[in-house]
């Protein structure tokens, strides 16, 4: 049963892993487009030159607007700019991205079209520092669409001169700070009005990018891990759980056992038919007593049913019975809760009365005869008598020493006519 529920919850962990991976492979690496017109702003667009050049707006919400270049001697500008950032040295990382997605309806003159972005970094001073990338398209009236990779576009080679750069790693085209996005008319700008209308500018980031694979990969790692954490400490939780039940069931059968030896001592020091202790608990309370040093001073009172054997075959074993049970109870009933009752054996009867003198050892033996004489058995006719012999133990003294003198003195109450109390008299 337990490898059966582990086999379903590692299938169902197996199942969830390769899910999620599967979800966020095709969420995740899946080809995304930015709107950069959208995301980023102002838009803008700008002209170097007043009055040889132009440009205005149209319909700026559609992103239509025209340019205007009325002499061909010099050298003007004219373009469409998307802010990013704040322009100048805080931009936005572009290195997810793997190319440009751009459309736009023209009319005019010109034969290229230059699509270009600005790069940042912690040294340029002012916006025209920072690094200018290119790529010139070629254009004719009607609707264009360009898909530019990032990967193609170039350093241009007047920024460089300009700066006279050396150094090839500075020549490599960068864009972890892109600042600037935008196009403009290529040199020479053809003299006249030329029309744009903006259809769509987006970055794109295509399927399995580098960086999104790193990114996907590293976050399913991660993903993977905390899965695997949390079924450890699943699974240690239900071990724990199991292992306290399991626990709790040894403690619970211990407990019983506990009862059930204690209920077995119980019955095991007691006599079955008057209820009295038997003759193994009177050597282990003598044992005790004198493991404690409390056996001087203690009072022996030794009795025995007087013609128990005659009464047994007159009336039976029932009325035997009987007799001992109410003697029995007489008993317990009128020693004291400190005195032990103890079943010697067959009729005999003795009670261990610790720190009791002889008098008052007697006392009680006679107390417990005349008790007797007088019990009511279901024989009617039947009248029932005991003798006595009380023994104290003397200082140094042994249980088994005292006890043959109360026996010594139970002799002799019985030969000397039964039904009374002798002492042991040195």
């Amino acid at each position: 049963m337990q490898v059966s529920s582990d086999k379903t919850l590692y299938t169902g962990i197996a199942v969830a892993i390769l899910a999620w991976l599967g979800v966020t492979a095709v969420l995740g690496l899946r080809e995304h487009e930015v709107p950069l017109m959208e995301k980023y702003g102002p838009v803008t667009i700008y002209t170097d030159r007043w009055p040889d050049s132009a440009a205005n707006w149209l319909n700026e919400a559609n992103h239509a607007f025209t340019c205007m270049f009325v002499s061909a001697a010099n050298r003007s500008l004219c373009g469409f700019n998307i802010q990013v950032g704040n322009g100048a040295q805080r931009g936005a990382d572009f290195r997810g991205y793997s190319s440009l997605r751009f459309a736009v309806e023209y009319r005019g003159p010109a034969e290229q079209l230059r699509i270009s972005y600005r790069n940042a970094t912690e040294e340029d001073l002012n916006e025209n520092d920072t690094k200018f990338h290119e790529f010139i398209a070629p254009i004719r009236e009607g609707v264009y669409r360009y898909e530019i990779p990032l990967d193609n576009m170039q350093v241009a080679s007047w920024w460089i001169s300009s700066r006279q750069i050396n150094d090839p790693e500075l020549l490599r085209p960068e864009r972890d700070n892109l600042v600037h996005i935008g196009f403009d008319i290529e040199n020479p700008m053809p003299v006249g009005q030329h029309f744009f209308k903006v259809l769509e500018f987006s970055a794109v980031s295509s399927w399995f990018a580098p960086r999104k694979v790193a990114l996907w990969a590293g976050s399913s790692v991660a993903y993977v891990l905390v899965i695997l954490m949390l079924v450890y400490f699943l699974r240690l939780r239900v071990t724990l759980k199991q292992r306290s039940e399991e626990m709790f069931g040894l403690l619970k059968r211990l407990e019983k056992a506990d009862t059930e030896s204690a209920h077995y001592k119980r019955l095991s020091m007691y006599d079955p038919l008057t209820g009295l202790l038997n003759r193994r608990a009177a050597e282990e309370l003598v044992e005790q007593y004198g493991a404690h040093n409390s056996l001087s001073g203690t009072a022996l009172v030794l009795l025995d049913i007087d013609h128990f054997k005659r009464v047994n075959d007159s009336y039976g074993h029932e009325v035997g019975d009987e007799i001992l049970r109410k003697i029995g109870i007489t008993l317990r009933v009128r020693c004291r809760s400190t005195d032990a009752v103890v079943r010697w054996g067959g009729e005999e009867i003795v009670v261990i009365c610790p720190k009791t003198d002889v008098q008052d050892a007697v006392r009680l033996a006679e107390k417990l005869r005349e008790e007797i004489k007088h019990l009511q058995f279901s024989a009617s006719q039947l009248t029932v008598t005991a003798s006595f012999g009380v023994a104290v133990i003397a200082e140094d003294q042994s249980f088994d020493t005292a006890f043959r003198h109360a026996d010594e003195a139970l002799y002799g109450a019985k030969s000397q006519g039964r039904d009374q109390v002798k002492q042991y008299k040195v």
